[in-house]
């Protein structure tokens, strides 16, 4: 009996296939949060430059934690609002714990074959938060007022030139100089 169920086992575990692909998921719900709330994302494929969800904080969607064979997904996300610094994060995924059960039951064909090929290697973080920034409002810049030049009296000639030191020179019109060397 003892020389039938160490045999058994393992040829169960064979037939089982990938422990990820049994235990978890290839796909995964991911939450987007952002403050202040309103803020609209965009998710993109890193590898592929390929738009995969956007909308408007908070939200959830579901993402491949996979690329194909043996490739972990790979996103850039994207979060903007008016008035805000806009900000861009990278989302990847990583290894799922349940992958390295195929060294004790999935064998061979789990870690090289079925999980690979399915994507359950793979898994996703289910949040991603963020904190925008106000940009700084910069306070209105107030134009300066030319003084006004002195009437010419009636008897006084209009046509005169008179040459003035820098100190001379009001400081409404000093930033309208051409320096002549």
């Amino acid at each position: 009996m003892k020389k039938i169920i160490g045999p058994a086992a393992l040829a169960g575990s064979l037939a089982l296939g990938g422990c990820a692909s049994i235990i978890s998921d290839s796909d995964y719900p991911v939450t987007f949060n952002a403050s202040p709330g309103g803020v609209s994302y965009t998710v993109v494929n890193a590898k592929k430059d390929l738009v995969m969800a956007s909308g408007m904080t908070p939200d959830t969607v579901v993402l491949p934690a996979d690329n194909g064979f043996f490739s972990r997904a790979s996103y850039v996300v994207t979060f903007e609002k008016e008035n805000h610094e806009s900000l861009s994060m990278p989302l990847k995924a990583g290894m799922d714990g349940w992958y390295i059960g195929n060294v004790l039951l999935g064998g061979l064909l789990g870690i090289l074959i079925i999980d690979p090929a399915t994507g359950a290697m793979w898994s996703l973080d289910d949040r991603v938060e963020v904190g925008l920034t106000p940009m700084p409002v910069a306070p209105p810049v107030a134009q300066p007022v030319a003084p006004s030049m002195p009437e010419a009296e009636p008897d006084e000639h209009i046509n005169d030139l008179s040459v003035l030191t820098y100190d001379q020179v009001p400081h409404a019109y000093r930033a309208d100089l051409i320096r002549l060397n």
